[in-house]
């Protein structure tokens, strides 16, 4: 706790910058990180506290990487954030993100209810970034059909932004959900925060979808970043006349995944039916799963290494997985790892 107090207080006074998220790769340790510091461990402890304080008014944590209850998909993704901002619970379930355009086309705006229904009725939680547009509508549908939502945001969770989303943020959140931020409290929502904002939209994710963005939207840094964190990226084919399809071409030109039902996307991960319930029933561990969870310990062990344990190939083996995870059983992480739950 020592540590922990003053290092956000250290974060605080460095104002959440980028630069911070480099510590936990080049630093061995906490007290290796303060060593970088001449302030006096009383004004930390003391930003630290009242930081703390503040989150309590606001009904909200502030998670530290050390600890268990920090996001697992988040710990192993390039500059993994020292502290996150919590608002809302984290389901244990697989989470899916689906981003695009702000100004999406009436087409975009049904391909994206669409599969956001599809999806978290399949039992996914949904991961957007709480933008206008196609991310509004991921949160909204989600929680019109009684699912899970996180909302990933660019500023402090004390800034919900745009300010048309606040009341979506509070539904969000009383629906059991989450909102989450890499921010301290009161940081306004800067530009160059998005970028950042993305890399957890994409790092949260088993895999991301981009609904519509012109060759210059943020959503294209989205799948940028799901790319560099070995995540699968599909893209949804578009009008060729339209300035919003264009992005998304450009990425199924560089290699995205074209899918144009969300029962495409459910068969990759080897679903092969949506259940109207939010979470599977709970049923029996199969010989498999039992074999699976007798090989997979805390730390992590990927795909191809785990098909080799088990004598049985990827193809087969993938399905299997990704219905664990969703009966919360195992996680997925960044580059085909997995581990044990718990």
């Amino acid at each position: 706790m020592e540590n922990k107090l003053l290092l956000l207080g250290l974060y605080l006074k460095e104002k959440g910058t980028f630069r911070a998220t480099k510590w936990i790769e080049e630093f061995p340790s906490p007290e290796e990180i303060l060593k970088t510091t001449t302030a006096k461990p009383s004004e930390l402890k003391a930003l630290a506290e009242k930081e703390i304080e503040r989150a309590k008014r606001l009904g909200a944590k502030i998670l530290f990487f050390n600890e268990q209850s920090y996001p697992e998909e988040l710990r192993f993704i390039p500059y993994p954030p020292p502290f996150i901002y919590l608002k809302g619970e984290l389901s244990p379930r697989a989470k899916f993100a689906i981003v695009g355009s702000r100004k999406p086309t009436p087409y975009g705006k049904e391909v994206a209810k669409l599969f956001a229904q599809e999806l978290a009725q399949a039992g996914f939680s949904l991961v957007s970034g709480l933008a206008r547009g196609i991310d509004t509508i991921v949160h909204a549908t989600t929680l019109k059909v009684g699912g899970h939502t996180i909302a990933v945001i660019g500023s402090g969770l004390d800034v919900i932004y745009p300010a048309e989303n606040y009341q979506l943020a509070q539904e969000i959140v009383h629906a059991g959900g989450a909102i989450i931020s890499e921010f301290p409290f009161g940081t306004k929502p800067r530009r160059e925060n998005f970028p950042r904002r993305n890399r957890l939209i994409s790092g949260l994710s088993k895999g991301l979808l981009v609904i519509e963005a012109g060759v210059k939207s943020g959503t294209l840094i989205t799948a940028k970043w799901a790319q560099e964190q070995g995540k699968e990226v599909f893209a949804i084919p578009g009008n060729i006349f339209s300035e919003q399809s264009k992005g998304t071409h450009l990425l199924l030109k560089e290699g995205a995944i074209p899918v144009s039902t969300p029962t495409e996307i459910l068969e990759y991960y080897g679903i092969t039916s949506n259940h109207p319930e939010n979470t599977p029933e709970i049923t029996p561990l199969s010989p498999e799963e039992e074999e699976i969870l007798s090989i997979l310990s805390s730390y992590p062990m990927h795909l191809e290494e785990l098909a080799l344990k088990l004598n049985k190939p990827v193809s087969q083996l993938l399905p299997l997985l990704t219905q664990m995870e969703m009966e919360g059983l195992i996680e997925s992480l960044p580059g085909k790892f997995f581990s044990k739950k718990g």
